[in-house]
């Protein structure tokens, strides 16, 4: 393949979009495209300027093709000119633009563009991972010339990385793919590694060689950065071989083309070679000259990169606003179309609707009716299947509850206490024996007794058989009532009770019902009370409402039992102090009749501290208005 033939592969690609259709001249930056490729080695600024037209075009019509393209041009623009920040900062734009895209070939030159930058500026890391992708890309592809890219750049890695012997297998690598498709300007790039290799390796007559092979190809194809590129290396050999003239006269060589296409980086080499030559030559005066030179053009390079990085923001920022201003218009042209074609199809709706409905209009009219009828019909069946259903499952699981208290804590006291009474009438034991077990048949009875009792309650409460009838009494005198019932089983583990002071506080709430949560409750502080401790039975308001709450020194619950009595609506039980059972039923009870008088229902408990369980009622009229003017 000729060198035309090489410079217009990029070319190629662009003209390969056949089912890309846009609305703009796509050839004509084509062609610009072609040109800047064709000369971005023999006039990089010319293939500047053509870039930032197709740049411009493709940020206008939103071309992800032409802005990749264009970005990727730029990159390889200004590293022929030696501005690799500038050429870094483009590949990486590309990048971005082509990576998700379909244009994978294109992308595959975008990352040996960024892999080559990176190397000269010595990011050895990332040059590499570049490299590996347009290597799996070249792969995935099955293209032999992008193959032949990574090689060309893999090669020039391991030079920097003084890796002199894989670069020249490697440029050997590439070197067989550019021979055999007659790519002359790659062979030359490869012939000119492997001439700077064998220079490194101090095989100067074999760089020679290599180094004529790659100015003779540069030659043929005018590329004026390569000849810049090999006169410098031929000098280079040259001055090795201790033969300054002849280094000379190739340094004026490689001036004249480098001058001329702004390639700095080399440049500032060769005023550095040209400084040592005048040093060996005792031309002092020369020599110096030369070194300030090679500091201005490293300062030159410095601002050229600032420079250009300057000028690139700016002409992104007037791209950026013209694109703005096109957006703009063409969003206010599309809602203006979209307008038009919204009021066009509900127009046509419209009229199909309108239509539709008056033919539809008497057999739609007896169908809703049938339908209205049916359905209603069948809500009622459904709700009445609901509510029958919703019945069931309560009184089942009301039934369920019921009969697993009956038959595991009342079956177990009542056949214990039929059996001591056969063994009473048969004789089999004796008066005095039963005397001597009465207390402890009677405390038995007395528990038996109270679980019937809230059972029952219980009970009525869920099949709505209890009437919470409310009237003002004082909750002090009922408080000193169940104390007083309840000190005889406090005796038994020598409990006291301790109240607040005797003052009157009337409440509206029903008696019977808050004697049974105060009896449970206090029954409950005796049985996981500790012995000679006390239980504290303190009365509080707040102006709405009497708080009354009960204090033990017992076992105290953990936060997930009192979770599971709080929030949960089951029965929980205990055993207490004393090895007492119970049912858990009175606690339910308990939350149940609070609740039903207007109240609410707190527990506060600490493992071996104790617990402390309140509950609130309703004040009367009279006492709340006493609280308050007090």
């Amino acid at each position: 393949m000729s060198y035309r033939a090489s410079m217009a592969l990029f070319a190629w690609i662009a003209c390969s979009l056949a089912a890309y259709a846009e609305e703009f001249d796509s050839l004509a930056l084509n062609r610009r495209a072609e040109f800047a490729i064709q000369n971005y080695l023999s006039n990089p600024d010319a293939s500047i300027e053509e870039a930032k037209q197709v740049l411009g075009a493709g940020i206008e019509h939103r071309s992800t093709y032409f802005q990749g393209y264009a970005y990727f041009l730029l990159a390889k623009s200004h590293w022929a000119k030696g501005n690799l920040g500038s050429s870094t900062e483009f590949g990486f734009k590309a990048l971005r633009e082509l990576q998700n895209s379909s244009y994978q070939r294109l992308t595959g030159e975008v990352l040996l563009v960024l892999a080559r930058t990176l190397t000269e500026l010595k990011n050895y890391h990332r040059a590499g991972a570049f490299l590996d992708q347009a290597e799996a890309l070249a792969a995935r592809l099955k293209s032999s010339s992008l193959k032949a890219g990574v090689y060309r750049e893999r090669s020039m890695l391991q030079m920097e990385r003084k890796d002199y012997q894989s670069s020249l297998r490697t440029a050997d690598l590439g070197l067989a793919i550019y021979e055999a498709a007659h790519d002359t300007l790659n062979a030359s790039v490869l012939y000119s590694r492997k001439a700077r290799a064998y220079c490194a390796l101090g095989e100067f007559e074999r760089s020679a060689s290599f180094n004529d092979k790659a100015i003779y190809l540069d030659s043929l194809i005018g590329n004026k950065r390569g000849l810049g590129i090999q006169h410098y290396q031929a000098a280079v050999n040259a001055y090795k071989l201790n033969k300054l003239e002849a280094s000379n006269t190739s340094l004026k060589k490689s001036f004249a083309l480098l001058r001329e296409i702004g390639g700095l980086g080399t440049l500032i080499k060769a005023h550095h070679l040209q400084a040592l030559i005048f040093a060996r030559q005792n031309q002092v005066d020369s020599a110096v000259a030369e070194f300030k030179l090679e500091g201005i053009l490293k300062d030159s390079l410095y601002n050229s990169e600032s420079n250009g990085k300057f000028q690139e923001m700016q002409s992104l920022f007037e791209l950026q606003q013209k694109d703005k201003a096109i957006l703009a218009l063409e969003q206010s042209t599309s809602r203006q179309q979209l307008v038009t074609i919204g009021l066009m199809i509900g127009i046509v709706l419209l009229l199909t609707l309108i239509f539709v409905l008056w033919r539809l209009r008497i057999i739609q009219k007896r169908a809703n009716e049938t339908l209205t009828s049916r359905n209603l019909a069948i809500e009622q069946q459904k709700e009445e299947m609901q509510a029958q259903a919703e019945k069931l499952f309560e009184l089942n699981q009301l039934k369920s509850k019921l009969f697993s208290v009956i038959s595991h804590d009342l079956r177990g006291p009542i056949s214990n206490l039929h059996a001591l009474l056969s063994l009473l009438t048969t004789k089999a034991m004796t008066a005095d024996e039963f005397i001597s077990i009465s207390q402890k048949l009677k405390t038995n009875l007395n528990v038996t007794q109270r679980t019937l009792e809230n059972l029952l309650n219980w009970s009525l409460s869920q099949m709505d058989g209890i009437k919470t009838e409310t009237k003002n009494f004082d909750v002090r005198g009922v408080i000193d009532e169940v104390c007083n019932l309840m000190s005889e089983v406090a005796e038994r583990k020598h409990l006291t009770f301790e109240t607040s002071d005797s003052v009157t506080m009337s409440v509206l709430a029903d008696l019977n019902q808050v004697q049974l949560i105060l009896r449970n409750l206090i029954h409950n502080a005796i049985k996981f009370s500790k012995q000679n401790s006390a239980i504290r039975v303190v009365t509080s308001s707040n102006g709405t409402h009497c708080r009354i709450q009960v204090e033990d020194c017992g076992i105290g619950m953990t936060a997930e039992e009192t979770e599971m009595i709080q929030d949960r609506p089951h029965h929980f039980t205990k055993v207490g102090t004393h090895e007492e059972k119970g049912t858990g039923i009175g606690l339910l009870l308990c939350k149940e009749f609070v609740k039903r008088n207007g109240g609410e229902l707190y527990i506060q408990s600490t493992p071996g501290k104790g617990t402390t369980v309140s509950f609130t009622i309703p004040l009367a009229e009279e006492s709340a208005f006493v609280v308050a003017v007090n």
